[in-house]
């Protein structure tokens, strides 16, 4: 693969948000395959594109990568012989000398699905994209939908709500905010979600819509824990009245659950 099918390939990824992550060579000594300036892109459940020389450190790269998940970047040193230096990440490689490797994530890693694209919703879009995170706004109003700017949100879907499954990438990693245009379909969204893997779960709505809603679910055969993995009323109560103000309510709340602060 030439340098311009490498960096088309990788535009389209990051163009995506598809998991993916680079790893350069920024310096190498000994007769290694691996030369200063080579570079992979590494994904999770897809073939890697680009390499480093192939071989064993090559290998050691993708598995790494794919293990580890790290977040941000980092410098990693690969000894390419036997009794490397302590910090190494050993090889069976007999070349001599070491090589180092540049490991950076490109993708956001945190997603977050707005269910409702109204003033809120794309208030807590705009909010969210700018503390990073990939925010898909979810909408059944084709007009709504068609009105959404860059500015409050990566992806705009259209959608009936009948199948969550179908829009929301449901994952330990990622984020559901619920608020349909006049709450006609919070219960029902909220119904499919309660059960999916994920890292917050919140949905908007006064403490007695929030009280009949749950009451409702228990009714269906929810049980109290899991009705409690949504936060409900959603946000950190700070008086809040505003589009902007609700979504600066809901994204410390995030961020508070992102962080693992109590």
């Amino acid at each position: 693969m030439n340098n311009n099918d490498y960096f088309k390939k990788l535009s389209l990824a990051i163009e995506n948000n598809i998991a993916l992550w680079q790893a350069t060579v920024i310096e190498c000594d000994g007769s290694t395959p691996a030369k200063t300036g080579m570079k992979l892109a590494v994904l999770l459940n897809e073939a890697p594109f680009g390499n480093l020389g192939g071989g064993e450190m090559e290998h050691r790269v993708i598995d790494l990568i794919r293990t580890e998940k790290p977040v941000g970047s980092k410098i990693y040193s690969f000894a390419l012989a036997p009794g490397g230096a302590t910090d190494d990440i050993p090889t069976s490689m007999i070349c001599g000398g070491q090589a180092k490797v540049f490991i950076e994530s490109l993708h956001i890693p945190q997603k977050l699905f707005i269910i409702g694209a109204g003033h809120c919703g794309r208030a807590l879009g705009q909010l969210a994209k700018l503390c990073d995170f990939y925010t898909v706004l979810i909408d059944n109003r084709e007009e709504i939908i068609n009105s959404l700017t860059q500015e409050c949100c990566h992806e705009a879907k259209l959608h009936d709500y009948t199948d969550m499954a179908e829009v929301i990438d449901f994952s330990p990693e990622n984020y559901v905010v619920i608020m349909t245009h006049g709450h006609l379909h919070d219960k029902a969204v909220l119904e499919q979600c309660l059960r999916k893997p994920l890292k917050y779960l919140g949905m908007i709505g006064s403490k007695s819509k929030v009280a009949q809603t749950f009451a409702n679910l228990t009714d269906k055969g929810f049980s109290e824990a899991e009705i409690k993995a949504c936060h409900a009323p959603i946000g950190i109560p700070i008086g809040s009245q505003t589009p902007y103000e609700i979504a600066i309510s809901i994204m410390a709340q995030m961020i508070r659950q992102k962080q693992a602060i109590k």
